[in-house]
């Protein structure tokens, strides 16, 4: 994650500029979090406590144009970067995911950690390989974004990676930029598009740190539209091996029909390579989405069979069910199960929350972790093993 210092004689006079300028302004909100877990898996064994301060500054120009930065300023149960004061009479805050903006109402300028363009605009049909576009985790991209007649398009490079150093620091081509990025998507009635595509990164390895990041080549089209009430989407994905001229494809299609209280979203995607000797699974799955009243219930399952560039996958079926019960008065009961990699075993979690009023809520819950490889992500609030007991502030 991408850091920087700001002292209060900075935000002081950024406050005061905004104050004396009916264009602009600083707005503040955040949120602040207290609780316990009896389980030291997920690393919080015992009190655990956190705060955020977010941050939003702009001010409208004369030519219409509006900047922007928008960050956050975290203090978490580490104690890092709190009160780090140094010889002046300055007080240092810590920031975090930065973004600089300048914006019309048809195009934006983004520096910071910001999300890359395919990424931005990708639509994929399902579970696809191919589509492996990189997601920004902490990264300082660049990134352009323009509407023109309904069409929203975006262009976006790395410029450091997501421990904070910048491509130039260890590119020999001395390149101040890494991986070009471009997409574009767009819905005209009934029937709508997306394309994307991005290069091969030049400094491979460079951005490791970020899991979701890959360095590979890929290309993305598909198209979508609604058809007696079902929402259809066909999708072609194509992912080319880093140091060679193998490729992975994948086509699929995926279908979404309400009916009732119920929504089901079913996918098949057939997975193809150009490895010699290889055997690719498809991918398919179902989701059944049950909302009426007070209770919402979704199960999902879905089999994904081996990534012949990521070795050591092989084929395996996961499922799992969310479901939750608003009894009223600001209480909500909330239980789920999975099997994620657990074989014959399985997941699960049971607990509640209530309402406090005033953007406060309190959180009880217990979850199980069977084989601990899910480590604070069990379920779909991604709760942490064990029992938690927390109250959260939202200001």
């Amino acid at each position: 994650m991408k850091s920087i210092l700001l002292t209060t004689t900075a935000i002081v006079a950024f406050a005061g500029a905004a104050a004396a300028d009916g264009h602009a302004g600083v707005s503040f909100g955040g949120s602040a979090t207290l609780g316990f877990n009896d389980d030291d898996v997920a690393g919080e064994d015992g009190f655990y406590w956190s705060t955020n301060l977010g941050v939003t500054m702009s001010a409208t120009l004369d030519n219409g144009v509006t900047a922007g930065a928008v960050f956050d300023i975290e203090i978490d149960d580490e104690g890092e970067a709190f009160n780090d004061q140094d010889d002046s009479n300055d007080f240092d805050l810590m920031s975090s995911d930065l973004v600089l903006s300048l914006t019309t109402d048809s195009a934006g300028l983004y520096f910071g950690d910001t999300a890359f363009a395919a990424e931005t605009q990708w639509t994929g049909a399902g579970d696809m390989h191919a589509d492996a576009f990189s997601e920004a985790d902490g990264e300082v991209a660049l990134r352009g974004d323009m509407t023109v007649a309904g069409i929203d398009a975006s262009v976006s490079t790395v410029i450091a990676n997501s421990a904070g150093g910048y491509v130039a620091d260890d590119d020999a081509e001395n390149k101040a930029m890494d991986q070009l990025s471009v997409g574009a998507s767009g819905a005209f009635g009934m029937y709508s598009f997306a394309v994307a595509y991005q290069e091969e990164a030049t400094n491979l390895g460079y951005f490791a740190g970020n899991g979701d990041f890959t360095d590979n080549q890929v290309f993305g089209i598909s198209g979508g539209a609604s058809v007696a009430g079902a929402d259809v989407t066909l999708a072609y994905a194509e992912l080319k091996d880093t140091g060679s001229d193998n490729k992975l494809m994948s086509y699929g299609v995926q279908v979404a029909y309400p009916f009732g209280p119920v929504t089901a979203t079913v996918y098949y995607v057939v997975e193809d390579t150009d490895v010699d000797g290889f055997d690719l699974d498809d991918n398919y799955g179902l989701t059944l989405a049950y909302v009426d009243g007070p209770i919402a219930v979704t199960g999902k399952v879905r089999s994904e069979g081996a990534n012949p560039l990521t070795a050591g996958e092989v084929t395996e079926t996961e499922w799992n069910i969310d479901a939750s019960y608003d009894i009223g008065n600001g209480l909500a009961m909330l239980a789920g199960v999975l099997n994620e990699n657990e074989g014959d075993d399985f997941d699960y979690y049971i607990g509640g929350t209530y309402d406090l009023g005033g953007g406060a809520e309190v959180l009880a819950m217990f979850a199980e972790d069977k084989d601990g490889d899910q480590a604070d992500e069990i379920g779909a609030g991604e709760y942490m093993p064990g029992t938690t007991v927390e109250v959260s502030f939202s200001f």
